[in-house]
């Protein structure tokens, strides 16, 4: 049974254990966005290359998923965790030392699998840590700390680039990543574990999470892949249809900037919502606004309007900060904790992966407008699931 806290004191209990490492992670995770691209063109690359290899560390996320969850089940949350942050300093320190695309390729699924590993372990122990009636803040401050730092890794890192090398800002990465590594051994007390005797093994794993979880899967875990792909679409269809307004890159950028700064700063009103009013109502809020938002991008005709609109996306998406791992912790059972939140996390990463391949498809196949508008109708069927089909999660503070 875990003790009544206030507020604070889960914030407190959080702060060196899981939220600065989270933030030092999340920096790693946007330097590596911004400079594995750049990085592999300078190599040589030609621009396909180059968008394969970035592709390889989304696929290093969702390869690593189940595994991980695997791995917090029967090694612990802290071991897990601790695993998923000493691979990125050793892929730092690898990614630094590449001579060739191919090797950066390496390099890069490797970084999809340590940030992987890391994630869901740290919700495994967040799951493990704090009452449900606290999860909802608990969760959605993480996020807001993640979007803080994969905002100030790609400006760091970008300076860094320029004024000494890549290699030296994929050096920073294990440098960062490594401070955390020693903040989860210093500060996480004790090492948990999830698993039973009656647990699958890894190769059945995931056939029997769906199986015993079948209807969460088709309710919720449909309107969050729905989600996450509305989530992907709006960071390549918005600078899509800037560029097809005319909008030079410095324009775009500050369209994306102040939607992201919007996004940023929604993260008390996420967790306020999911912890005082209920999951579905962030969910259905975050839905409803990013798909009404997508919607209007092709009625935009300027930089004012298109501005706006990403604005309502902004808001849309902050006001879901969380929400797919408090859904994944809610509904994760105690005795499978650690199986099921990788599976649930499969699941998203797979809407993140796919979603701009199938809507690159059809804007390629029909018109750009298409594609938004596409985007836009699948937000509305994940709307008619939550308010439907998935039911409330929030557990009031007795």
């Amino acid at each position: 049974m875990l003790r009544e806290m206030t507020t604070w004191e889960m914030y407190r209990s959080l702060l060196f254990s899981v939220y600065l490492p989270s933030f030092f992670m999340s920096i790693c995770q946007g330097s590596v966005l911004l400079v594995i691209p750049l990085f592999a063109l300078d190599l040589g690359a030609n621009a396909g290359v180059a968008a394969l290899v970035f592709s390889l560390r989304g696929l290093g996320n969702m390869v690593m998923d189940v595994p991980a969850g695997y791995a917090a089940a029967r090694l612990g949350d802290k071991y897990t965790m601790l695993v998923g942050v000493c691979l990125m300093v050793v892929t730092g320190g690898l990614a630094s030392q590449a001579t060739s695309p191919t090797e950066l390729a390496a390099a890069a699924f490797l970084f999809g699998g340590s940030m992987a590993t890391w994630l869901i372990a740290r919700l495994t122990h967040i799951s493990e840590a704090i009452p449900a009636y606290q999860r909802g803040k608990a969760i959605s401050t993480m996020a807001g700390l993640q979007r803080l730092g994969n905002l100030i890794g790609p400006v760091t890192s970008g300076i860094v680039a320029v004024q000494f090398g890549f290699e030296f800002v994929f050096l920073g990465v294990s440098i960062i990543a490594a401070a955390a590594f020693f903040m989860v051994i210093f500060f996480i007390p004790r090492n948990k574990k999830g698993h039973h005797d009656d647990s699958p093994n890894i190769v059945k794993l995931v056939p029997h999470i769906l199986g015993t979880h079948l209807r969460v899967f088709a309710t919720a875990g449909v309107a969050v892949l729905f989600l996450t792909v509305l989530r992907s679409g709006r960071q390549l269809l918005i600078p899509l249809w800037g560029e097809s307004l005319s909008l030079d890159a410095s324009d775009i950028g500050l369209i994306m900037g102040t939607a992201a700064a919007i996004d940023m700063t929604m993260f008390p009103a996420a967790g306020y919502i999911m912890d005082n009013w209920g999951r579905r109502y962030a969910a259905i809020a975050c839905l409803t606004l990013l798909s009404f938002g997508i919607f209007l991008v092709p009625y935009t005709t300027n930089f004012s309007t298109l501005v706006l609109v990403a604005m309502v996306v902004g808001l849309g998406n902050g006001l879901g900060s969380g929400i797919n791992m408090t859904l994944g912790a809610d509904f994760a059972p105690p005795h499978e904790r650690g199986e099921f939140l990788g599976v649930w996390r499969l699941m998203g990463d797979s809407g993140s992966f796919a979603g701009p391949l199938f809507m690159g498809y059809i804007a390629n196949t029909f018109l750009l407008a298409t594609a938004l508008s596409v985007t836009a109708s699948l937000g509305l069927i994940g709307i008619l699931m939550m308010a439907v089909f998935v039911k409330e999660t929030l557990v009031k503070r007795s």
